[in-house]
């Protein structure tokens, strides 16, 4: 299988030499030209970026943050992440901690910066990181975290800025848990979350922003932590984040100039990606899932989850959801990977066959009558397209879909609740710990399934140090899926993160290359 750029995930920059060296999953090239490393002389100061967010989020409280995209990117911006991650490579690499380092793959241990003060005072200390992971693992959590930390035995703070963490068996993905992916990378401040709720609409960090105002479903404006662990940094005076849930406005605010990043859908790609003062970046690595629940209602039925393997083209969705093949050449073996990583499974996905489809569902007929389900799907227009897309596609094969379109939130419990028989299913993210969650029975568990064949291959694709054996039990993870008809990928992500030329991001080291974890600590605008 291709590799386009190597897979190493390096622990412990500036630890213990006696590291285990462990890959990531991950593969794929960069999508778009990496941009050229900035020279201080070139980086300007001042100024402040206004971003377009997709959805509201429920709150800054990091055990009700969820995902990036509906929170997590804007709650890091005032505590920022333990670690960082590079969703190409899967590399780790320090943030708000200095490294983080294991002999065994068993026992890490997690540096942490000396002198790193919150907002209000409080040291961050391996206390304070302790007392934040124990909210997320408690017995009462319902953190989204919670599963991608059960590996952990014990924890501790092993010294004033040293927290080590001991788990139940070796796990070459457990510093993934502490990046930008999982909201167990955000510390917040022990002696503000003594009171949880005013954390939640008033949080104190030690990110480079911090909370000025916030007016739900309009504007969070943040502006400059004067005090920010790392000098000099944040370039930006301050940022607002503007909810612009209808895509049309996002892409129209983008070309007038109005917003500086956003999230563009697919439909639009063609005519932002014409505009000079304007850079589109694809999101590398996600995709849009179409999830029976086999634990209840028509889809209880084997034959119908079949059905779906065999009911989608994507030379058909291209043109649906993306303008045509010029912007994604029909193919998901790889979703929601990386285009070129070895974690991807040839064949994966089924070609298109309707006949089959329809073999399948008039089996089903004749036996329980005609199949119709609650089909589960984000009230945003561009995810209403998809549904309807979606729906009319399952028309042609026998089965009605009724729509039911519902807010961010009642997604997210509606998923967590296995309140679906049918379900639309985005990330903008693949691997540990966020689709591996959505996979697990313990996780959020998106097909609400219990194989254990299918946990077994998770857990070593979790778990194993060696790169060889992660990639190949992630593609045992994408057969066990297709064989069992748990869930089918239809497209990548069908959003796509554009910025004006004027706004300068990336992670030293690490060019932006389209995820939708933005940090904001090295962002700058040209004046």
């Amino acid at each position: 299988m291709p590799r386009s750029r190597p897979a190493a995930l390096s622990m412990a920059i500036g630890l213990t030499a006696a590291v285990v060296v462990l890959s990531g999953c991950g593969g794929g090239g960069a999508v778009g030209d990496p941009e050229q490393p900035t020279s201080a002389a070139e980086i300007q100061t001042g100024g402040v970026v206004q971003i377009a967010s997709l959805t509201e989020m429920q709150g800054f409280d990091p055990v009700k943050v969820t995902n990036v995209g509906s929170g997590l990117e804007r709650a890091a911006a005032i505590m920022d992440t333990l670690l960082y991650r590079d969703e190409l490579t899967d590399e780790v690499s320090p943030k708000l901690a200095k490294g983080i380092s294991s002999t065994d793959g068993q026992t890490w241990v997690l540096e942490l910066r000396d002198g790193v003060e919150f907002t209000d005072g409080t040291p961050l200390d391996a206390e304070a990181v302790v007392f934040n992971i124990q909210r997320h693992i408690a017995p009462d959590s319902t953190s989204t975290a919670k599963a991608m930390l059960s590996a952990i035995d014990t924890m501790e703070a092993s010294g004033e800025h040293e927290v080590t963490f001991t788990l139940k068996q070796p796990s070459g993905s457990f510093p993934l848990a502490l990046t930008g992916s999982s909201p167990a990378s955000l510390i917040g401040s022990p002696t503000a979350l003594a009171d949880p709720e005013t954390f939640n609409s008033e949080p104190v960090g030690a990110g480079p922003f911090a909370l000025e105002s916030w007016v739900r479903d309009d504007t969070l404006t943040l502006v400059k932590n004067e005090a920010y662990w790392d000098e000099g940094k944040p370039y930006l005076d301050g940022v607002e984040y503007h909810v612009r849930v209808d895509p049309q406005t996002r892409t129209d605010d983008l070309i007038s100039g109005g917003t500086d990043l956003a999230l563009v859908p697919g439909s639009a790609w063609a005519q932002v990606g014409d505009i000079p003062s304007i850079e589109l970046k694809p999101i590398p690595t996600g995709g849009e899932a179409v999830i029976p629940n086999a634990s209840r209602g028509p889809f209880g039925d084997q034959r119908l989850r079949e059905a779906l393997l065999y009911t989608f083209n994507g030379d058909t969705t291209a043109g649906v959801l993306f303008g045509g093949t010029d912007n994604w050449d029909g193919t998901t073996d790889c979703t929601p990977f990386p285009v070129g990583s070895p974690a991807c499974l040839d064949g994966a996905t089924y070609p298109q066959d309707l006949d089959k489809a329809r073999e399948l569902v008039e089996s089903y007929t004749d036996e329980h009558g005609e199949p119709v389900v609650d089909y589960v799907h984000y009230a945003i227009p561009s995810f209403a397209t998809e549904a309807q897309y979606v729906q009319s596609q399952l028309a042609e094969v026998g089965i009605t879909a009724n729509l039911r379109a519902v807010d961010t939130a009642a997604h997210t419990q509606a998923q967590a609740n296995g309140d679906y028989e049918l379900l639309q299913g985005s990330t903008a993210s693949s691997g540990f710990p966020t689709v591996w969650s959505r996979y697990y029975s313990g996780g959020q568990n998106w097909g609400r399934v219990a194989i254990p064949e299918l946990d077994a291959a998770l857990l070593e694709a979790r778990d194993s140090v060696d790169l060889d054996d992660r990639n190949a039990a992630w593609q045992e993870v994408a057969g066990i899926l297709r064989d069992d008809a748990v869930l089918v990928w239809i497209a990548p992500y069908q959003m796509a993160m554009a910025h004006s030329t004027d706004l300068h991001l990336g992670v030293t080291g690490h060019p932006w290359e389209g995820s939708t974890m933005v940090y904001l600590d090295e962002a700058w605008l040209s004046q």
